[in-house]
C-alpha cells in the first residue's frame, strides 16, 4: 500500500495542508471546473495518441487501485522478459512512493523512462515531476538510459494524417532527476510525516493558495474570509496582501490605517463594502471611442486543439466552432457553426467578414485577441474592419473595472452581476455565464446560449455608456 503519488507530492510541494486535506478529508475539495476537467482530458487523449510513437507496448494500467501492488510487481516482471519492449503506465512503488510512468521502453539492456506532458512548453511543475518518478525508478534499481519529457512542438504544422515523430519532442531531465534525488528523498518522508499526522498542518492562506495552481480546498481553508475583504483586491500584489494579513492585520478597518486613502486600493474596498462596482470612467470614455448606434455585438465559441484537425494548422490554433451576431439597432440576430464539420470554419469566416463589415463598431468581451485570428485569415485585409474592433474585456481592465470576484475571474459573468442585481440573471443563462472562457471542449454549444450572452454584453454596454 503506498502512501504518496505523483499527484500527491505534487501537492506537497505547493501546500502540505491541501496534501493532508486530499488524503484524511477529500471530500472537502472544491467541485472541479469544467475548464479543468477539459484540460484533465486533453492530458489524457495526447497521452494516449503519444503512445503510437512507441507502439505495440503492453498496458500496466489496473482495472482497481486495490490492483496497483500486483500490477507493481508484474510491471517488475516485464523488465526481465526479453520478449517486452515497451510498457504505457508502468507501475512502480519505492518509500511508499507510486508512480505510473506514461511510457518506458527498451534501450539496450536500460531503459528509455518518458513522461508526456500536453503542453507547448515546460514548467518548473514538468521537471519535478520527471524527478519524483526518477527517483522512484531509482530506488526500484530499474536501470534507467535517460529521463525524457516528451511535449508538443509548437511548430508542427498538419499536413495530412498525423505525423507523431514530427509532432511530439523531447528533452532529457535525467541530469537534473540525478541531482534532486536527496532533496526528492527528503521531502517524500517529509510529506510521509505531514500524512500521519492527526490534524491538519497549521498552514496560513497565502500565495500557495493560487500558485502554481488554484488549490482545490480553496473553499475550505477561506471559509472565514468575508466576501469583501482587502484580500479580494488587485492593486496591492498577492505576495503584499497575505505578507500584511499574516502579519496581523486581517480586517478592512486595519487595513485601511496604513494605506492612502485617495488610492485605487482604497477605491476597491469601498466598493466590496458597499457591493457595488469601480470604474475609472475617463480612462473608459477615452478608449471606448466614438458613440454610434451602428453596434455589433459578438460572441465567438473558439476550440483550441492540443492536435492540430485541419490541414496547415499548428497546435492549439484556433478553430472558430461558433458565432452569434447581435445588431444594436434592430435587435436582429446572426447565428452560424461548424460543429458537424470542423472544415467548414473557412465559409464560416466569410460569413463573419461581410456580416461585421455592415456595422461602424464591433464589440465583443473575449481573453482571445480577435485582431489576430483576422489577421490569420485574412478579414481584416478584405473588409478594413482593424478599427472597429472592440473587446470590452481589455477596456476594462485597463480603465480598473473592480467588482466583487473580478479577482480571480474577470468574466462576463463576474462583469454582469457586479453591474446588476443577480435575479435579472436567469438560471440557466447563469450557467452559461459560469462557463469561463469560449474554448472549453465540454461546453454543450446552444444558439440560444451565445444569443443570450450577447444581450447581457449588450445591457453592460449600454450602463457603463449611459
Amino acid at each position: 500500500m503506498h502512501i504518496l503519488s505523483k499527484s500527491t507530492f505534487i501537492k506537497g510541494e505547493q501546500c502540505q495542508k491541501a496534501l493532508y486535506m486530499y488524503k484524511k478529508h477529500p471530500y472537502l475539495r472544491d467541485k472541479l471546473s469544467i475548464e479543468q476537467r477539459a484540460k484533465f482530458k486533453r492530458g489524457t487523449d495526447v497521452g494516449v495518441l503519444a503512445r503510437t510513437y512507441f507502439p505495440n507496448g503492453i498496458n500496466m494500467t489496473p482495472s482497481s487501485p486495490s490492483l496497483f501492488q500486483k500490477m507493481f510487481e508484474k510491471t517488475m516482471e516485464n523488465l526481465n522478459n526479453p520478449d517486452i519492449n515497451t510498457m504505457y503506465e508502468a507501475i512502480f512503488i519505492y518509500n511508499d512512493t507510486l508512480i505510473m510512468l506514461d511510457i518506458l521502453v527498451r534501450d539496450g539492456d536500460k531503459w528509455r523512462a518518458i513522461e508526456v506532458k500536453s503542453s507547448l512548453s515546460l514548467s518548473e511543475t514538468y521537471y519535478k515531476d520527471a524527478a519524483l518518478q526518477y527517483y522512484v525508478l531509482n530506488g526500484c534499481k530499474v536501470p534507467i538510459s535517460d529521463m525524457q519529457l516528451m511535449y508538443i512542438n509548437n511548430e508542427y504544422v498538419k499536413n495530412g494524417d498525423i505525423d507523431v515523430k514530427q509532432l511530439f519532442i523531447f528533452k532529457s531531465v535525467k541530469d537534473y532527476a540525478e541531482q534532486q534525488l536527496n532533496i526528492i528523498d527528503k521531502k517524500v518522508n517529509e510529506y510521509k510525516s505531514v500524512v500521519a499526522l492527526n490534524n491538519a498542518p497549521r498552514i496560513n492562506i497565502g500565495t500557495q493558495c493560487f500558485s502554481p495552481y488554484k488549490c482545490e480546498f480553496l473553499g475550505h481553508c477561506w471559509k472565514k474570509i468575508p466576501q469583501d475583504s482587502f484580500l479580494h483586491t488587485t492593486d496591492y500584489s498577492d505576495k503584499e496582501l497575505f505578507s500584511l494579513y499574516n502579519s496581523g492585520i486581517t480586517d478592512n478597518r486595519s487595513f485601511k490605517k496604513i494605506i492612502d486613502p485617495l488610492s485605487l486600493e482604497m477605491s476597491q474596498i469601498e466598493t466590496l463594502e458597499q457591493n457595488t462596482y469601480y470604474l475609472n470612467y475617463k480612462t473608459f470614455y477615452d478608449l471606448i471611442g466614438k458613440r454610434t448606434e451602428s453596434i455589433a455585438f459578438l460572441n465567438i465559441l473558439f476550440y483550441r486543439p492540443a492536435v492540430p484537425i485541419l490541414e496547415g494548422h499548428k497546435p492549439y490554433q484556433e478553430i472558430v466552432l461558433a458565432f452569434s451576431i447581435l445588431s444594436n439597432t434592430d435587435n436582429t440576430v446572426v447565428n452560424w457553426n461548424c460543429l458537424e464539420d470542423y472544415s467548414m470554419m473557412e465559409d464560416g469566416l466569410k460569413i463573419l467578414t461581410e456580416e461585421l463589415g455592415r456595422y461602424e463598431k464591433i464589440i465583443y468581451f473575449s481573453e482571445q485577441n480577435l485582431n489576430i485570428l483576422m489577421h490569420r485569415y485574412n478579414i481584416i485585409e478584405s473588409k478594413d474592419i482593424s478599427h472597429k474592433i472592440t473587446n470590452l474585456r481589455d477596456i476594462l481592465k485597463e480603465s480598473d473595472y473592480f467588482s466583487k470576484k473580478t479577482k480571480y475571474n474577470f468574466t462576463l459573468k463576474s462583469i454582469y452581476e457586479g453591474l446588476f442585481d443577480k435575479d435579472e440573471v436567469f438560471e440557466h443563462s447563469r450557467i452559461i455565464l459560469n462557463a469561463t472562457s469560449e474554448n472549453q471542449l465540454e461546453r454543450i454549444l446552444v444558439e440560444k446560449d451565445m444569443e443570450e450572452e450577447n444581450v447581457y454584453l449588450q445591457k453592460i454596454h449600454k450602463k457603463l455608456m449611459s
